[in-house]
């Protein structure tokens, strides 16, 4: 498929009177003789130079961030009659020259580095460098399979004179360096240059003081003298300029003021096209828009949340503000019950602040945080304080190497009954709440991109996604242990209460979405690729994941059935995650009415495919069983906790206020299920008895 055009495409003088686009293309047929004869056609009026031009493919495996791994130039061309006359250049790849995608993209760059197209197959993505950085694609809508036929390709067809004109259509044969099967181009005169769109838009309010001015013109232009004038409330504004030849930034040299009213006219006498005999505009453009009024800062986010419990007691304290802010010490107390007034290190800024006490918190004492209004200024416009002061409050966790102080472990069944006495009755948040903290603020955080906090990554997947603040049309919510086997609660799900085996953040893990729904809820079991078993790929990040075709590899397996007899298999970098997510479960839920009044159901993980069983929409079940138990346990031993899942566990903890204590302690697996109690730690990680330091 290709994506959208995000640059208006410039108009050529000539007997056939044809922008600039991208007409054909063919990437992909690689079931079938491998991929060759891959080529992309570009289009021009006849007296177009296409040599001015060239196209820059994207890798949209990142979608969020894809990357430039071609550029080459468009040939000069030949004139072609397809109606009317055009000009035709076709860049011919070599065998696997042009990636299969998905959401792979292609920009065709004219003079000035100018991107007069962004398009992509497969999916939309963001180029995160080359001349189409910040730029989003747009998907044509069309794509060629693995079983497309050789001498085939997309193209466009229809009659008319511009890109927006035609309509991309499915694999037809190729018609490279020809007329596309279906296309008519008309003729026409040569039209004067007119400004195509401005940044800010006419009539635009609440525009913020520190833009740019962006003026698109509806072909290459070349610009004279005071071919433009901005004023806000009646001053001018100095402004630098920069691009062309059709898309101009004005960059005001100082911040615009606040409240005013802004005009621009681009003047046309002093605005000529490039193409045949240059013409100007026909008439003066004029735009006006109003800017933002200033506006205090204020507190929008905290670590912990307001009113959290278990705070671990060495943690950073963290305090975001609505905007950019300088601030004066001192800015914040941090008053704490048992150790009195503290001292911390502040560092980050001018939007995020991180505040790192000197010195560890007291199990337990509860703590509160203010934010001083009058020490803390905006960086626009005129300074402007916050109103009033910000208070948040939350309570420190008992000390880590005191944790599982109450936990006894020698039997398995007084480990049983201590640990669920530890571990029960957590603090539960809301699936999804506009007001308060949800399981999407803890999720989050919990799966935050180890390299970049502002991506998360995705437990079938291995794909990073940039946060959404609720999730977005990349990831959602996954169930490891699905609530459809025991707490199918539809009332819970409508209300967003915070049910606890429906929001227990250290079960949920954020997913791919289709990988969520290709998952279901089929137990996790072996799912080898020889009992017809389909494959689920994983991406490249953080040094793991990636690679296809051999059973297991980096890849999940799954089949095409839902329900209890269907199968699971995960990646093996996530394989003990899962296993330990879901014998929390069977030790966390053993039936009956939590603190809170709400009834739980019992859980159990079991090999007998028979005893597990969908629960009824709306309805929590007494008993309930997911499985595969010996699957789980394998999977447990053979992907012992890692750095990732250590810290994962602390977050949880720091908001449910409870752990995991099977990622703390995997030797307790073996006592619970095999009746081997007493074993000593099995890896390094634990050689303190609770994390390594």
């Amino acid at each position: 498929m290709i994506k959208k055009l995000l640059a208006p495409v410039c108009l050529l003088a000539g007997s056939a009177h044809a922008a600039v686009f991208i007409n054909e293309l063919h990437y992909d047929d690689s079931t079938i003789g491998g991929d060759v004869g891959e080529a992309i056609e570009v289009v021009a009026t006849a007296n177009e130079d296409l040599s001015l031009y060239r196209i820059v493919l994207y890798n949209g495996a990142t979608p969020a961030a894809a990357t430039q791994y071609d550029d080459d130039p468009v040939p000069a061309g030949s004139i072609v009659s397809c109606g009317g006359a055009v000009k035709i250049g076709v860049i011919n790849y070599p065998t696997n020259g042009v990636q299969n995608g998905s959401n792979d993209a292609m920009a065709l760059v004219g003079p000035g580095n100018s991107v007069l197209q962004f398009l992509s197959y497969e999916g939309v993505a963001t180029a995160s460098n080359g001349p189409a950085v910040g730029l989003t694609s747009v998907d044509i809508g069309v794509a060629e399979v693995p079983a497309t036929a050789p001498n085939t390709s997309l193209q466009l067809g229809g009659s008319g004179s511009a890109y927006a004109d035609f309509t991309w259509n499915g694999s037809a044969t190729q018609t490279f360096s020809a007329c596309n099967n279906g296309q008519t181009f008309s003729g026409g005169a040569d039209v004067p240059p007119s400004v195509s769109s401005v940044v800010p838009g006419n009539n635009a309010s609440g525009v913020s003081i520190a833009s740019n001015v962006v003026v698109s013109f509806s072909e290459p232009v070349t610009v004279s003298g005071a071919w433009y004038s901005l004023q806000c409330s009646g001053n001018p504004v100095p402004a630098a300029v920069t691009g062309g030849p059709s898309n101009y930034t004005l960059d005001p040299t100082s911040d615009l003021p606040e409240g005013a009213s802004c005009a621009l006219t681009v003047i046309a006498a002093q605005v000529t096209d490039l193409d045949g005999a240059p013409d100007a505009m026909a008439a003066n453009f004029n735009s006006s828009f109003t800017t933002a009024v200033d506006t205090a800062p204020s507190v929008i986010a905290t670590i912990p949340s307001n009113g959290a419990a278990a705070f671990p007691i060495s943690g950073n304290l963290g305090i975001t503000f609505s905007e950019p802010v300088s601030v004066t010490a001192p800015w914040y107390t941090i008053q704490c019950s048992l150790s009195h007034a503290v001292a911390a290190v502040t560092s980050g800024g001018p939007t995020s602040y991180t505040l790192n006490p000197n010195s560890d918190l007291a199990p337990l004492e509860t703590c509160t945080v203010t934010v001083l209004a009058a020490q803390v200024l905006d960086q626009d416009g005129a300074p402007t304080v916050m109103a009033s002061n910000f208070v948040f409050g939350f309570t420190a966790a008992i000390s880590a190497a005191n944790y599982y102080a109450s936990v006894n472990a020698t039997t398995p069944a007084l480990l049983r009954s201590t640990l669920h006495a530890l571990i029960d009755d957590h603090t539960a948040f809301p699936y999804s709440s506009s007001t308060a903290t949800d399981t999407w603020d803890v999720l989050e955080l919990a799966d935050q991109d180890p390299g970049n906090s502002a991506r998360i990554v995705d437990v079938y997947r291995n794909a990073v996604h940039a946060k959404a603040g609720g999730g977005n049309s990349n990831y959602n919510r996954e169930h490891t242990w699905p609530n459809s086997y025991g707490f199918n609660d539809a009332v819970a799900d409508a209300q967003q209460r915070p049910f606890s085996p429906y929001t227990d953040t250290h079960m949920l893990y954020l997913s791919n979405i289709q990988y969520n729904s290709d998952r279901g809820n089929k137990p996790f079991d072996g799912c080898t690729q020889a009992s017809g078993c389909s494959e689920l790929t994983t991406d490249v990040n953080n040094g793991i994941g990636g690679g296809a075709g051999t059973y297991p590899g980096n890849s999940n397996w799954r089949t095409a059935q839902d329900g209890p007899t269907g199968k699971f298999e995960v990646w093996g970098r996530r394989k003990g995650d899962m296993a330990r997510a879901i014998l929390y479960m069977d030790v966390r839920y053993e039936g009956g009415t939590a603190a809170n009044g709400q009834v739980e159901p019992d859980l159990i993980v079991t090999n007998n495919v028979q005893l597990i069983a969908p629960t009824p929409s709306g309805q929590i079940a007494s008993v309930a069983y997911m499985g595969i138990l010996d699957t789980l346990i394998a999977w447990h031993l053979a992907d012992l906790p890692d750095a990732q899942e250590i810290a994962r566990n602390g977050i949880v903890f720091s908001f449910q206020g409870n752990r995991n204590p099977f990622i703390d302690r995997p030797e307790w697996v073996a006592c619970l299920w095999r009746t081997q109690c007493g074993l000593a730690p099995a890896d390094p990680i634990f050689k303190n008895g609770f994390e390594a330091p």
